[in-house]
C-alpha cells in the first residue's frame, strides 16, 4: 500500500541533511596540508610584564642617588643661611653699641651746657641779691618818713617792686596768714556800712519811668523794670543818719492799680560804688543779707503813700467802641438776610428757611455778617495781648523803705571801675 505522505517538506530537509554529512565526511578524509589562511588584520602584540627584580632594584637605587643629592643641597643652603644670620646679628649688634654710644656722648653733652647754664643762672641770682642788698642798705638813710608803717624796712626786710597790684593793711588790723603767707578770706572783706532793717532812704530819685501793668485775674505778666538813684541824707532806725550812699542804683519792678490810679515797686538788687572805683552790687537772693524774703524793700513817694500816684493808660474805651460798632453791623446784616427767607415746618417739627425774596440781598446780608465776625475775632484777639497800665514820669521823688538788713562791704579783691592804676612806686613786703 503506498505511503501517504502528508507534508512534502520532509523530503527536501532531509535530501539536504544527506548532502551535508558527505562535504564533512569529503573534508575530514583529504590531505593533512593546510590551505594559507589569510589574516583580516596585523596581530598585535600583547602588553608587557611587570618589571623584573633586577629592574625595580635599578629603579630604587636611581631614586635614592637623587635624594641624597636633594639632600647635600639642603644642607649647604642651610649652612650658607647660618652664615649670613651670624653676620647680621654681629652688623646689628655693632650698629646698636654705635648708636647707645652716641647717645651716651650727646647726653652728656646735653648736661654739661645744662651745668653751665645752671651756673650762669646762679651767678645771675647771686648778683641780683647783692644789687638787692645794695639797694637795701642805700634805703637805711633818712629817705623815708616815720610813722607810716615802713620803719625799719630796709634793716629787717626785703624790698621789691610791686609789678602788679599790693595790699597795705591798716595799722590797727591784726595780719592773718594763710597758705604761702597769702591773706585769707576772712581777711578780703572788711565791714563799712550797715543798712537795717526798716531803715529809710529819703531823698531819692526815680531815674526811669514807673510803668506799671494792672494785673489781670490776678495776675502779672512781664512786669516793667525801674531805677531809683538814693539821695544824700538817709535815715536808718533811732533817727540815726547814714552817710556815703548818694551813689547807690536800686533796681526792681513796678506793679499797678487801676482802682487807686497809682504804682508800687519792689527793690531786687542795689549796687554802690566805694570811692576808689571798687563796686558791690547785693540782689534778693544773695548771701549779703539775714532775711529770706523775696526783695529789698519797696519805695514810697516822699509823703510815705505806698502807691506812687500816676496816669492811667488804657485802650478801653476805643475798643469798646470798634466792638460795638462791629456787633451792630453783625445784627443790622443778620437781619437784611433774614427778611428775605421765611421758615417752614416739616411734619417732624423741624424748621427750614426757604429764600422767598431777593436772593441777591440775601447772599449780600450774609456776606457783611461774615466779615463783620472775623474782623470782632481779630479784635478779640488783639485786645487779650493788651493790657492796662499806671504811669509816673521820671524824676519823682521817692522814699527807699528797706524790708532786710543789707551789708555793704568792702572787697580788697573785688571788682573796679578801673584796674589799671599806677603803681610805680609801690613797694610790698616780701613773703619770703
Amino acid at each position: 500500500m503506498p505511503w501517504n505522505i502528508n507534508n512534502k517538506l520532509l523530503p527536501i530537509v532531509a535530501v539536504v541533511t544527506l548532502l551535508a554529512l558527505f562535504f564533512v565526511l569529503l573534508n575530514s578524509c583529504g590531505s593533512d596540508e593546510a590551505s594559507p589562511t589569510l589574516l583580516a588584520e596585523v596581530p598585535v602584540s600583547p602588553e608587557p610584564d611587570a618589571d623584573s627584580p633586577a629592574d625595580t632594584i635599578k629603579t630604587l637605587t636611581a631614586n635614592v642617588s637623587e635624594l641624597l643629592s636633594e639632600v647635600d643641597a639642603l644642607r649647604n643652603d642651610n649652612a650658607d643661611l647660618h652664615e649670613a644670620k651670624s653676620d647680621m646679628e654681629t652688623e646689628f649688634a655693632n650698629r646698636i653699641a654705635s648708636e647707645i654710644t652716641q647717645y651716651h656722648q650727646s647726653q652728656s653733652a646735653v648736661g654739661r651746657r645744662s651745668e653751665g647754664e645752671v651756673s650762669q643762672l646762679r651767678e645771675q641770682v647771686e648778683s641780683l641779691a647783692e644789687q638787692i642788698e645794695g639797694f637795701s642798705i642805700s634805703m637805711s638813710g633818712s629817705d623815708i618818713p616815720l610813722g607810716i608803717g615802713l620803719d625799719g624796712l630796709a634793716q629787717d626786710q626785703n624790698v621789691g617792686v610791686a609789678t602788679s597790684y599790693f595790699w597795705i593793711n591798716p595799722l590797727d588790723v591784726p595780719i592773718a596768714s594763710g597758705e604761702f603767707g597769702a591773706p585769707t578770706a576772712s581777711t578780703q572783706l572788711r565791714p563799712v556800712i550797715t543798712i537795717p532793717r526798716n531803715a529809710t532812704l529819703v531823698s531819692s530819685t526815680a531815674m526811669t519811668a514807673l510803668i506799671g501793668r494792672v494785673p489781670i485775674q490776678g495776675q502779672l505778666r512781664d512786669p516793667m523794670p525801674f531805677k531809683v538813684l538814693t539821695g544824700e541824707e538817709n535815715l536808718a532806725a533811732n533817727g540815726l543818719t547814714i552817710y556815703g550812699l548818694q551813689g547807690m542804683v536800686w533796681s526792681g519792678y513796678a506793679v499797678g492799680d487801676w482802682t487807686l490810679g497809682c504804682v508800687s515797686g519792689r527793690l531786687e538788687s542795689a549796687t554802690f560804688i566805694f570811692d576808689n572805683g571798687t563796686i558791690q552790687t547785693i540782689s534778693a537772693g544773695g548771701g549779703n543779707a539775714s532775711s529770706s524774703q523775696s526783695s529789698l524793700g519797696w519805695i514810697s513817694d516822699e509823703y510815705g503813700v505806698p502807691c506812687i500816684t500816676g496816669e492811667r493808660k488804657s485802650n478801653a474805651v476805643s475798643f469798646l467802641a470798634q466792638q460795638a460798632g462791629l456787633d451792630a453791623s453783625q445784627a443790622a446784616a443778620n437781619a437784611a438776610a433774614s427778611l428775605e427767607t421765611m421758615q417752614s415746618f416739616d411734619g417732624l417739627g423741624n424748621a427750614r428757611s426757604l429764600i422767598t425774596g431777593d436772593a441777591g440781598k440775601y447772599v449780600l446780608g450774609k456776606t457783611l455778617a461774615g466779615g463783620t465776625q472775623a474782623t470782632a475775632a481779630w479784635l478779640e484777639l488783639r485786645a487779650s495781648q493788651e493790657f492796662d497800665a499806671v504811669y509816673v514820669a521820671p524824676g519823682q521823688k521817692v522814699a527807699i523803705h528797706i524790708d532786710r538788713e543789707i551789708r555793704i562791704d568792702y572787697d580788697r579783691e573785688g571788682r573796679k571801675l578801673d584796674h589799671d592804676q599806677s603803681q610805680a612806686n609801690s613797694f610790698v613786703f616780701d613773703i619770703d
